[in-house]
């Protein structure tokens, strides 16, 4: 009997309870009571709310390293975007100050051609526009090219000159070009006479030995010209037209060891700058030095 009661009836500590498949039954069953309950009453919400708030710190602890991965790679991307923004505004503040540069040059370029016009007409003679495309490489002389020759009509001792001033003088003339030496250029002489009242001189050229480039020479010591005087050209010469603006005197030396004041004076046309001038007609053709002119005589005997 002992053997056959061990054998059927189990000790109350090994025994087990309801099988899986009643457990199964039973929570589904349970599950679908709560849901049903819960849609039509909300009788699960404040235990949800409590769950909820029970496991909210380790939810917090579990998503912490995610944040901070998260907050390392945006913080690591806004810096290639500010770095790439910053370079395009880099180029773009390039491109607007090279549009800037270049529609101030037009406006300039543009005040400077309606002056010339402005100008041309009211010059009684024949005029030509020409622009410069050179300037001379030579240290001691004071020239520039334009590209304007004998084919449009330029002549030797043509004045040239834009619209603030007289500039030069042709000097030398090619069919598509020619040369013109500036005022103030070592070689160059123009009869001036003082706008205020007339007082005629000879306005030399000398960049290298004076403050402004020119000198009016040959004026007694008790001159009437002062700083500030504006020359004109006289027309003595046949070759410039009377009235045409020249410099300005900047400085009156008077020494009483000296029969003659020293007056120093600045070009009013832009001799170190500008891009368009105007070549007059000259009153009188340059005439040209007897070495050349005999130069000239032997080329044409030459011929047959």
């Amino acid at each position: 009997m002992a053997y056959q009661t061990l054998e059927r009836a189990p000790p109350p500590f090994f025994r087990q309870g309801p099988s899986a498949l009643t457990r199964l039954a039973f929570y589904a069953a349970l599950s679908l009571l709560l849901m049903a309950m819960d849609a039509r009453w909300h009788l699960v919400t404040p235990l949800r709310q409590i769950i909820a708030t029970a496991i909210e710190p380790a939810v917090q602890v579990a998503r912490a390293p995610v944040l901070a991965l998260g907050a390392v790679a945006g913080h690591f991307e806004s810096l290639q975007a500010a770095q790439r923004d910053a370079q395009a505004q880099r180029k773009a503040n390039v491109q607007l100050a090279l549009k800037a540069e270049l529609a101030s040059q037009l406006q300039a370029e543009n005040a400077s051609l309606r002056a010339l016009l402005k100008l041309q007409r009211s010059v009684p003679m024949r005029t030509t526009a020409a622009e410069i495309v050179a300037q001379a490489s030579d240290p001691f002389s004071r020239k520039l090219f334009i590209d304007r020759g004998s084919l449009a009509g330029i002549e030797l001792g043509s004045p040239v000159m834009d619209e603030t001033g007289l500039l030069g003088q042709v000097t030398q003339i090619d069919p598509l070009g020619a040369q013109v030496t500036l005022v103030t250029d070592r070689d160059s002489a123009v009869p001036v006479e003082v706008a205020r009242d007339g007082e005629r001189g000879v306005l030399a050229g000398d960049a290298d030995a004076t403050s402004g480039g020119l000198e009016l020479r040959w004026q007694a010591a008790d001159t009437t010209v002062r700083a500030g005087d504006i020359l004109v050209t006289s027309g003595l010469d046949g070759i410039y037209p009377a009235g045409l603006a020249v410099a300005r005197v900047i400085e009156v030396q008077r020494r009483p060891d000296a029969a003659f004041a020293r007056v120093l004076c600045a070009p009013l046309a832009h001799v170190n700058g500008g891009r368009h001038v105007l070549v007059l007609k000259p009153l009188a053709p340059l005439a040209l030095a007897p070495a050349a002119e005999a130069a000239k005589t032997r080329r044409a005997a030459a011929r047959p």
